[in-house]
């Protein structure tokens, strides 16, 4: 299985890492090899997995525009009575 790939969060997706202080001494970033994007660790993927699970429990369940617009028909015709 392919694992779903990141910008890196060591360099920010650029590839190279600056040392502080040294302007003129970029090196490829050593977490990403340089390309700026690397696969998620075991770690990243159960958080990303938690926060899905989540964001599915909370809230309602989707609508269809249909159920949409006779949620709001209703809810007109019931704050004019």
């Amino acid at each position: 299985m392919d694992r779903p790939e990141i910008d890196c969060p060591d360099c920010d997706g650029y590839g190279v890492r600056m040392e502080p202080f040294k302007l003129d001494d970029a090196s490829d970033c050593p977490s990403c090899n340089g390309e700026g994007r690397r696969p998620m660790t075991d770690d990243e993927l159960a958080d990303a997995a938690e926060a899905q699970h989540e964001a599915m429990c909370e809230g309602e369940p989707p609508m269809s525009m249909d159920e949409m617009h006779q949620r709001a028909h209703r809810e007109k015709m019931e704050s004019r009575a």
